[in-house]
Order: structure tokens, then sequence, then C-alpha cells
């Protein structure tokens, strides 16, 4: 039976390389026992395009997941033509479906570009996640669709595309996160601040360091920890006032993040810090201490 199976499967594979034509065939190879002619079978359905889309995304759904890698590595090879029905398998009831969809959006790279962005408008948060996902792994080319994002309508775009803007780390962002920074949403701006200290670039400190001076800690503290990855250059003294805050939240925050700077400015208001009420900034105080110390002992 075994060598019947494989005979069945090459020959579907021979009438695919000589007609094009037995697509039933191919999809059930990429079921086979035998990996060669899966792999076989998976280029060849590959090299198909179009119409063998739609069964590639059915095979998306099944148990065995070897089929469904290969699926996604025949789907990446038809590229442009898969992307609309990659779309919507984001939305799958599947997560691990999601997920191959996800991964072969990815990999085919630039031409998913405009429908990952237009798709972050989904009322679906998975789905806005997975595209921004998708995007940051793209990398580079997604930059100036994500950019003019920011300016979209809708604040869940905005904040996806900020945090894949955040992943990528190109520094053409900064400027335009700067201004996120503003936004009249506060989980944008948290996220804005958040995004600058992922790239690290020297000119969001004096910005940050005014976002400090907003009534909500879920602003302030983003703000904080940014300053403190980016390092030198950013407005130590501010931080030492922030130590003294009503808000446990924004005490720890700053702890962290003049850890992180290395300033023995720092030290004594750490020290004072060792006192405080709340056992996590407690616990912060004397990690930036030993912190601190490390850098100048």
């Amino acid at each position: 039976m075994h060598t019947n199976g494989l005979m069945t499967a090459k020959k579907a594979y021979s009438i695919h390389t000589t007609s094009g034509m037995d697509m039933d065939g191919l999809i059930k190879a990429i079921r086979h026992t035998n990996l060669g002619i899966r792999w076989r079978a998976a280029l060849a359905l590959g090299d198909i395009g179009e119409p063998a889309v739609k069964p590639l995304i059915r095979a998306l759904r099944e148990d065995d997941q070897d089929v469904r890698w290969l699926a996604g590595l025949a789907l990446g090879r038809i590229g442009k033509a898969a992307i609309p029905h990659l779309i919507r398998a984001l939305s799958e009831q599947d997560h691990d479906v999601r997920w191959h969809a996800t991964r072969v959006l990815a990999e085919i790279g630039e031409p998913s570009i405009q429908p990952l962005v237009a798709a972050l408008r989904s009322d679906d948060s998975d789905v806005q996640w997975r595209c921004a996902f998708a995007l940051s792994l793209i990398g580079e080319p997604a930059v100036e669709p994500l950019l003019l994002a920011l300016k979209d309508s809708l604040w869940w775009v905005r904040v996806r595309a900020i945090w894949a803007l955040g992943e990528i780390r190109d520094t053409r962002a900064v400027e335009p996160l700067i201004q996120s920074v503003n936004d009249q949403d506060w989980y944008v701006r948290w996220s804005a601040a958040d995004a600058l200290g992922k790239i690290g670039d020297k000119r969001a400190a004096v910005c940050l360091g005014k976002a400090l001076k907003e009534s909500d800690s879920f602003v302030q503290v983003p703000s904080i920890w940014a300053l403190g990855k980016i390092g030198s250059g950013v407005p130590v003294d501010t931080l030492i006032q922030s130590l003294k805050h009503s808000d446990w939240y924004v005490r720890w925050g700053a702890a962290d993040a003049l850890g992180n700077i290395g300033d023995t400015r720092a030290l004594l208001p750490l020290e004072e810090l060792k006192k405080d009420k709340d056992e996590y900034v407690r616990h912060a105080a004397i990690e930036a201490i030993a912190k601190i110390n490390g850098k100048h002992g």
C-alpha cells in the first residue's frame, strides 16, 4: 500500500510538472508520509500560483503541523496573489491559522505592506497586533507607510503603527514619534514614548523631558523609561525630582531609569528612597544604586 501511495503521489507531482492540471493530487501529496514528496508537492503548488491559493488556505486549517507549514511555504511562494486570502485568514478562529498567515505575509514582504497597514483598521485587536507584528518583521520597507499611519483618525491604528516603528528602530521615525508624544490620546502618547526609548535617539530627550510634566503617570512612566534607555543627555535633575512624586509608579520608574543612566548625582536621593513606604520602589532604589556603583566602581 505504501508503495502504491508513493507512486500515486509521484504521479501527481509528475502530472503537474508536465501538464499543470492535477491540483487535487498535489494537495493530497502534501499530506503524504514521505517528507520529500510533501516538499515537492508544496513547491509545485507554489508554482501553480493563484488557482492553488484557496486549497492551500484550507490546508492551513489541518491538524498536521507539517501540512500547515508546507501550505504556508507554498502560499509564500505564490506571493502577491495570496495576500488578500492571507489577510482574511488573520480573522480565522484558529489562532494557529492566524499565526501562519501572519508569518507568510511577513515572508512575502513588500507587497504585503499596504494590505497590512489597511488591516490595522480592523476592529479585532488580535488582527491589529498581528498586522503590526508582520510589518515589524518586514522592517525598513514598511517605515514610510507606518509613518503615514501615525496620522490615522483611529487611535488604535496610531498605537499599532507606533509599536511597529519602535520594533523596527529606524531613526526616520524619531521626529514623527516626538510629535506623537503630544497626541490627544494618552495611549498613543504612552506608546510613542516607549517607542522612542527603543530607538534610543538623543533627539528625543528634550521632548521626553517635557512629557515628565504630564499629569497622567501612564504617560510619565514610559517617558521616564525611555529616558533611561536613551542614557546620556537626558534631564537627570528632572528624574531625581520624580523620585519624590506622590505616585509610587512614577517613583519606581524614575529609580529604574536613573539606575540605567548611571549618573552618581542620583545616589543620595536613591539612598533616601530605600526607606520608601512601597516595596517595589524600595527594591528599584536598591537595584539602581547597585547599577550606578557597578558602573563607577
